[in-house]
């Protein structure tokens, strides 16, 4: 797996077939915004430490729904579907998109 930007600026992450739906998720919905992907942590914090039971939203082409128990990421447009097994295996890959957003100067 490894997180960065493309030819024409973009941030990607380059990860095995099986993650595209992730992929589609970070550079379709969250793209360049640090509101976003600190949005998403925040949610992934309130469901994990009880605030809220479970959190749901949809973005450009993505619905992420964070329970206790793991997240799920639907693409509206294709129906394909990914479940990640962990809020903070999810939680680390917003993490390490935000480094990234970061490392390139991006402060919005």
């Amino acid at each position: 797996m490894k997180f960065f930007f493309d030819e024409q600026g973009y941030p990607f992450l380059d990860i095995d077939y099986e993650y595209h739906v992730l992929a589609d998720f970070l550079s379709g919905d969250i793209q360049r915004s640090l509101f976003g992907v600190n949005e998403y942590i925040t949610a992934c914090n309130h469901v994990d430490s009880g605030v809220i039971e479970a959190w749901s939203g949809t973005g450009n082409a993505h619905t992420v729904t964070i329970k206790k128990d793991g997240v799920n990421i639907f693409n509206e447009y294709s129906e394909e579907e990914l479940d990640i097994s962990s809020i903070e295996e999810f939680k680390s890959y917003l993490e390490s998109w935000k480094k990234l957003l970061i490392s390139n100067g991006i402060e919005k």
